[in-house]
């Protein structure tokens, strides 16, 4: 329509009609990224491959819409989407990768059990260790505000707000804080105090305050305006796993061999926080995780009963007879 001449509001509802769907192609997408690689080949039972990558991904998110589909896309102000343009969900700054297998100096001629023989050798030699290490920094989150235009309203940010403040922390149990209580607190929004006496108690709004000076670091933007804070303006916490296996083959004759094998998912036990946003825990998880609405109570609490269930160490152990 813009190369034709026509004006945004061009088409119009039609009062006989419920709901209609515009579909169009007005969204972009751009990826820069730079990989490098290193492998090692096979030397002295020994096999190892790193790879590293720095990426950003930017586009215009809405294009993926509701329910990972065209339809039911959302902008901040469909008349003005080229704002919406920042850095997408799956974007991750730095990636890192590492993998390899080591094959255990045991059995006959080796350092240990060097003198092995019989049934003793079959048993120690041949034990190989295999093992995946992933790094990465977190996806971007948006912190939400009350929608002053149309839809993914983000709040004005009006003071030293530290982006990178969030941390995972908890206590005990599910439960823990991303945005600690003992750094900032929630507090009214000063478009309450701008109202009448007697209706300023059913003002919902709030804003984000400094625990220990009480300044506002952020709040909500005023009607018709776009908050200034940006979207996907803060990133979580980076995932790292450590994954490893123990195996090896026991030739029994020469058509028959047996495969014993360990498998440990996340060997330390690390925990990893869930992060998503407020409605796609929601969606995906049947319960809010994190909470990173200004205008709900728990803003930067672990609310949701999966919070931290993801991560939990794991074995899984095979015997496999091949014939």
């Amino acid at each position: 329509m813009r190369v034709n001449g026509f004006p945004e509001n061009f088409i119009v509802t039609n009062p006989q009609f419920n709901m209609i769907n515009w579909i169009s192609d007005n969204g972009s997408n751009n990826y820069h990224a730079f990989n490098a690689q290193v492998t090692m080949r096979p030397a002295r039972g020994v096999t190892w491959q790193s790879t590293y990558t720095w990426s950003k991904n930017l586009g215009i998110s809405a294009i993926i819409g509701q329910n990972g589909n065209s339809l039911g896309a959302t902008f901040t102000n469909p008349v003005d989407r080229r704002p919406d343009y920042t850095l997408m969900p799956d974007s991750r700054s730095h990636d890192f990768r590492t993998n390899g297998t080591f094959a255990l100096p045991i059995g006959p001629g080796q350092l240990l059990l060097r003198n092995s023989s019989g049934a003793l050798a079959r048993i120690a030699e041949g034990w190989q260790m295999s093992w995946i290490v992933n790094l990465n920094t977190g996806q971007p989150l948006s912190i939400a505000a009350q929608n002053m235009l149309y839809a993914n309203g983000v709040p004005d940010i009006v003071g030293p707000f530290d982006r990178k403040s969030g941390k995972a922390q908890f206590t005990g149990g599910p439960s823990g804080t991303y945005f600690s209580r003992d750094e900032i607190k929630l507090v009214a929004d000063p478009q309450c105090g701008a109202i009448t006496q007697n209706l300023r108690a059913l003002c919902s709004l709030s804003a984000v305050a400094d625990a220990k000076t009480g300044q506002i670091l952020l709040q909500n933007p005023l009607p018709g305006t776009r908050g200034t804070l940006g979207q996907r303006a803060i990133e979580a916490p980076g995932r790292w796993r450590f994954d490893a296996s123990l195996g090896k083959s026991i030739k029994i004759t020469e058509s028959k061999s047996l495969q014993i094998r360990m498998d440990a998912q996340n060997v330390l036990n690390h925990p990893e926080p869930q992060l998503c946003a407020l409605t796609a825990c929601a969606t995906s998880t049947g319960g809010s995780l994190v909470n990173l609405d200004i205008n709900n109570p728990n803003f930067g609490l672990f609310t949701g009963p999966q919070a931290k269930t993801l991560g939990h160490r794991e074995f899984q152990g095979q015997l496999r007879l091949n014939f």
